[in-house]
């Protein structure tokens, strides 16, 4: 898998596409055209690419219509069936466990404070964690008969897969910790921690390499080895509880399969009988109606089975195992789930999509139409419907409401869609491509709808999309598999790898940049991961293999000079290097000491070249030969700046991506630069494109989606306020408040007269009643102080599941909560909670 770093860098073939629409295609445009100014201002705006990486989704098992999805460090929640997503998380991170009442959570916020969920993310509390050091947690474990009971897993300071050694427990929800005494060395690497449903005193913690598998009967005060019987010379994978007898439990190696203990692991008998010898045990999953039936998932062994599926079932609770088929070979099995109502009927989730089963494993069939992206991670089924499913990819979530016969995308709100890529069409400006979780998106209008590229690319991981500049419906687009070429603006996609695997490895086409020649766009350069460099004459059809600069991770960054074309500089782990004879001998020019993320050649000095760093952005005004840093204006010394984008028409002027400071603007070729944000916030940009016809419209790949930057009418009003802070900005302009806003019970209360009059409304304030009237563009809004309903359009609405969050009187001001009315009066609110900062963006 290539890494986020090196994929980043190989977006700078987009740039020089533009570079030569506008030097060569219509050419005098840099003399003749100015640069178009703003009416008003100009702001961020999220564009409705949603998605992203979706670990699992859990059903309200009382109201099915309500959903919460996880997606790495956000929580999504979802009232109405997935139909629109609000996230529950804001300003809570590196969330790392639910309990199995799937209501709890905990959670870390970017400077360490420990958080607690007990209703699946709507609130958060901020827990007393002393006697435990909270940025070193690795995992929580809640005890599922009594959650108030947690164990707290290190993480290995090596920062290894597993976790350190210690294991601190408390029994009050977090609030206070005591280190247990496993008896562990410092090289004990814990796995797992596992507890007894049925005896929740007793737990199990399974240790790295080959030290086995440690007990405790009194809820960790006591351990002592439960590992006889069990191999020596292989690690337990993890520990699977059956629920036919208490005592009861599995455990499963990646090289001898599975044992069973009826005692509570005072002894062990393998239950390996049909299982392939040797294979790697990956997962183990008991069938919770019928728990003598389980299925093992094996790694694969086409030698074994013709049809080379990796399934096992046994009917006798595993004393014999019998393979299944009829699965895909290339279906690589990532989970199995039951019909909770008829466990015969069973899914599989795959990198292939979704396959069921209603017999058992006998025979199965494909679920897959509609389902845009076919990498499953998560497959939650309705407990009350079980037509009703839900999907969690890498491109977001997707519902069935027939059983898996046909997906549609249920993603409206869940903006963590990591963007990695963007590049515009040269011609047609309002035609968008977008590389997000590794799959290819297109949008032709500007953003405002997008559509993902699928055909013919066959589950390949992008990492990069250049066009040609000269054909723009000619892409091309770099993924694991190669290099893939579209000659219909990407509808359809046709691999062209012959002679990428020249250089020996024919097993990798794990392709890292591409580069197009602006002079003979015919002409093309490609980075493979291990393969190193080539070159294609004929618009990608064949390769051959090039000259490589030294690198241990392959060449990251490939840029040619728009006007002599035989030179070109490549960007590696830790050094730039160029070529003046189109790739046949290279030179260091730059040894950064950081990995280098982005190249970029100003249009009109091509000598002037310009590279951002994971820890500088640097200049060189000729040719790479000596470098200047330029940081003056930067957040902070050591800023990683991820791209580098320059205005075409007015080449002085450039941008910089930044990892957690959004997008910085230069328009002094480098020489200062300040902070572009209102809207965007302290984002992780990852690219930054501009219009090329109208260069006042920016575009940012971000880790939470696609950021347009534009001017907007002078009548809209961008409202900043701070938590703490009775000073508001209106349009940049301080207007005093009576109170700060503030946050009680988990939720942001604002004052309402200044900022609902700021956002173009009326406040009427009724004291006998203590009601509020607000008026907004043809609604209105009734609210009284205490009461958590209010009126609108004389309709009874609840302001929030939570009955403590009421309108409030501080000072003699008015606060309302900050989501309720934001959402019932269609203000666009966009929350920083590095700083604490509310923008409320008020469209007329």
């Amino acid at each position: 898998m290539i890494t986020t770093k090196s994929r980043v860098c190989s977006r700078i073939g987009a740039l020089i596409a533009l570079i030569l629409c506008l030097v060569l295609a219509t050419p005098g445009m840099l003399r003749s055209v100015p640069a178009t100014q703003a009416a008003g201002m100009s702001i961020w705006t999220r564009l409705p690419l949603y998605g992203g990486t979706i670990y699992g989704i859990v059903v309200d098992p009382e109201t099915p219509s309500k959903l919460s999805a996880y997606a790495g460090e956000s929580v999504f929640r979802s009232i109405d069936g997935g139909e629109h997503w609000s996230e529950v998380s804001t300003g809570i991170a590196n969330i790392t466990t639910t309990s199995s009442s799937s209501s709890i959570l905990y959670g870390k916020s970017p400077d360490g404070a420990f958080f607690r969920s007990t209703d699946n993310g709507d609130h958060w509390t901020a827990v007393n964690t002393a006697g435990i050091m909270t940025t070193d947690i690795g995992a929580i474990v809640v005890n599922p008969v009594t959650p108030s009971i947690l164990y707290a897993l290190m993480a290995s300071p090596q920062g290894y897969r597993t976790y350190g050694s210690d294991v601190f427990r408390s029994i009050d929800s977090g609030n206070h910790w005591t280190q247990l005494a496993t008896g562990l060395a410092q090289g004990d690497d814990i796995i797992s921690l596992v507890i007894n449903p049925h005896i929740p005193s007793a737990l199990y913690i399974v240790i790295n390499e080959t030290a086995g598998i440690i007990r405790s009967m009194d809820g960790g005060d006591h351990w002592m080895n439960v590992s006889v019987g069990l191999p020596e010379d292989d690690g337990v994978r993890s520990l699977v509880f059956d629920t036919r007898v208490s005592a009861g439990l599995y455990a499963y190696y990646g090289g001898h399969g599975v044992f069973h203990s009826t005692d509570s692991g005072d002894h062990w008998e393998a239950k390996n009988a049909g299982l392939p010898q040797g294979e790697s045990l990956i997962g183990f999953i008991i069938d919770p109606s019928a728990p003598a039936t389980m299925y093992a998932i094996v790694g694969y062994d086409y030698s074994v089975s013709p049809d080379g599926t990796n399934l096992f079932r046994s009917t006798d609770g595993g004393s014999h195992w019998v393979r299944m088929h009829g699965i895909p070979n290339d279906a690589y099995i990532g989970s199995v789930v039951f019909d909770p109502k008829a466990s015969s009927t069973v899914y599989l989730t795959s990198g292939e999509g979704i396959l069921r089963s209603t017999d058992s494993g006998v025979t199965w069939a494909t679920r897959n139409v509609g389902l845009d992206d076919l990498r499953v991670i998560a497959l939650t089924i309705d407990s009350d419907t079980p037509s009703h499913m839900y999907a969690g990819t890498q491109s977001g979530v997707s519902k069935t409401v027939d059983g898996g016969k046909t997906w549609i995308g249920a993603n409206t709100g869940i903006a963590d869609m990591n963007v990695t890529v963007l590049a515009v069409n040269p011609l047609i400006p309002s035609t968008l491509y977008a590389v997000a979780q590794n799959r290819v998106f297109r949008s032709v209008n500007g953003g405002t709808s997008w559509s993902m590229l699928n055909g013919g690319l066959a589950g390949a991981n992008a990492v990069a999309v250049v066009i040609d500049p000269r054909t723009p419906s000619t892409l091309y687009a770099a993924t694991d598999d190669g290099v893939f070429r579209s000659t219909d603006s990407g509808n359809s996609w046709t691999a062209v790898n012959s002679g990428l695997t020249q250089k020996g490895n024919t097993w990798d086409l794990n392709t890292q940049a591409l580069a197009i020649n602006p002079r003979t766009p015919a002409t093309i350069y490609c980075s493979t991961r291990y393969n190193g460099l080539f070159r294609s004459y004929n618009s990608g059809t064949t390769w051959t293999a090039i000259n490589t600069p030294p690198s241990d991770y392959g060449v990251s960054c490939l840029v040619v000079d728009p006007v002599a074309s035989s030179t070109l500089y490549a960007g590696t782990e830790g050094r730039v290097y160029r070529s003046t004879n189109s790739g046949a001998s290279w030179t260091m020019v730059l040894n950064p000491k950081g990995a280098v993320n982005s190249l970029a050649i100003n249009p009109a000095v091509p000598s002037t070249v310009y590279v951002g760093t994971w820890g500088n952005a640097l200049r060189s005004a000729n040719k790479g030969a000596t470098w200047a840093a330029m940081n003056m204006g930067l957040a902070y010394s050591h800023q990683c700046v991820m791209f580098i984008a320059i205005d075409l028409v007015t080449p002085a002027t450039i941008y910089a991506g930044t990892e957690g400071r959004g997008v910085l603007h230069s328009p002094n070729n480098g020489t200062t630069w300040t902070a572009m944000n209102t809207g965007l916030g302290n984002a992780n940009v990852r690219s930054v494109v501009i219009n090329p016809r109208t260069p006042s419209i920016l575009y940012a790949g971000t880790d939470g989606g696609v950021f347009r930057y534009g001017p907007v009418s002078a009548s809209t009003n961008v409202i900043q306020l701070e938590i703490g802070s009775a000073t508001m900005y209106v349009n940049g302009k301080p207007v005093s408040l009576g109170t700060a806003p503030i946050i009680m019970n988990s939720r942001t209360l604002l004052p309402v007269r200044a900022v609902v009059e700021a956002a173009g409304g009326t406040v009427a304030w009724d004291a006998p009643t203590q009601k509020v009237t607000i008026a907004r563009k043809g609604k209105t809004l009734e609210l009284w102080i205490g009461k958590n309903v209010a009126n609108l359009d004389d309709q009874s609405v609840t302001i929030d599941s939570d009955a403590r969050v009421v309108p409030v009187i501080r000072g003699g001001t008015t606060l309302l909560p900050l989501r309720f009315v934001a959402e019932v009066l269609g203000l666009n609110i966009q929350w920083n909670a590095a700083t604490q900062t509310i923008t409320v963006i008020c469209a007329p």
